[in-house]
């Protein structure tokens, strides 16, 4: 038996201007604040948080507001960053057990959501409060977060939308979200616990040992909806590209960046750069060795400099021809073709 998460709620950021880290995605991006009243709900004294919507996924900014908790210590030892991935569950108590008795996580807090100062009471579930912060970080490269739901059976207090943003529709002009990446100091390891735990599998085989090379390892794997790239970077690279050794020297597991793919990408990138933010490093993948119908000429990849603000890099490709995409699509766990 192992734990089963639902589908991906959102990813929790601990960095050090939340307004400001939408701000930039949205004049980059025309990302959107979403779940305003659900921001506004968690937002308080001790931490200042703002819900963006970018493509399919949300990203939850939390700014603290005081010097102590967990998001003020990752900011003060690893810097911004991914705190949590935030999931749903059938059970909070019994995925908390199971998780510390298939891996020996257990939990770095829990808290209680008033949700009856939100949700009108006659939809409440009777006693659903607890939400579960479990320490996973140093295994996994991020912390997991969930509760159970606290609305009744059968009650639609929440639109029923297509994506988790609350719309239909993608936000921004980007793609659904390809992965998040991360450094670890062991690959097979990591991957060997999510399988034990969650029942994850290696995605996406094709695509991940065309990226592999002497220099870093990488394979893909899923935690329920979402890859996770693993890159267990093998030798110091004495350049820009050297910064998932760098990452993980510093921090241990952790995430490295997120990857989308945009429309046009030179457009995008000089958007950045009239936010101050400059290209960490680009790079070439020769796409027509991974399959005949893409073309080499693809523009080069782009690792965005991101992470002081955003709390990870930006990895952004330009969108392929529709023959292209579709080659690509073949290879993913994710449906590419959603945009």
């Amino acid at each position: 038996m192992t734990v089963n998460f639902l589908d991906l709620i959102h990813i929790e950021l601990s960095v050090p201007d939340a307004e400001k880290a939408y701000q930039i995605l949205h004049n980059v991006f025309g990302a959107e604040k979403v779940q305003e009243e659900f921001a506004g709900f968690l937002d308080g004294e001790y931490n200042k948080v703002i819900h963006v919507g970018l493509g399919d996924v949300v990203l939850q900014f939390i700014e603290p507001q005081v010097e102590e908790g967990s998001w003020d210590a990752q900011l003060k030892t690893k810097g911004p960053g991914v705190h949590n991935l935030t999931f749903g569950v059938e059970s909070a108590e019994e995925t908390a057990k199971e998780m510390e008795k298939l891996g020996g996580f257990k939990p770095l807090f829990t808290f209680d959501l008033e949700w009856d100062n939100m949700i009108p009471p006659q939809f409440l579930k009777p006693g659903v409060k607890k939400v579960f912060m479990m320490d996973t970080m140093e295994k996994l490269g991020f912390n997991l977060e969930f509760g159970d739901n606290p609305v009744k059976e059968g009650v639609n207090v929440f639109p029923q939308t297509r994506y988790v943003t609350g719309r239909d529709e993608l936000i921004g002009n980007v793609s659904p979200m390809l992965h998040i990446e991360l450094v670890t100091p062991d690959l097979e390891k990591t991957y060997e616990l999510l399988h034990k735990v969650f029942g994850s599998e290696k995605v996406e085989i094709e695509f991940a040992d065309f990226l592999d090379t002497p220099f870093m390892r990488i394979i893909h794997v899923n935690l329920s909806n979402v890859v996770l790239q693993y890159c267990q970077p093998m030798v110091k690279v004495k350049t820009e590209m050297g910064s998932w050794y760098e990452l993980l020297e510093k921090n241990g597991a952790y995430v490295h960046n997120i990857t989308f793919i945009v429309d046009d990408l030179d457009d995008v990138v000089e958007k950045f750069k009239k936010e101050g933010i400059e290209p960490l490093f680009t790079f070439n993948l020769q796409w027509d060795k991974l399959n005949e119908n893409m073309s080499s000429e693809i523009k080069p990849v782009y690792m965005m400099n991101t992470l002081d603000k955003l709390g990870f890099h930006m990895e952004l490709g330009e969108v392929l021809t529709e023959e292209e995409r579709e080659a690509f699509s073949e290879l993913l766990y994710i449906d590419l073709k959603q945009k």
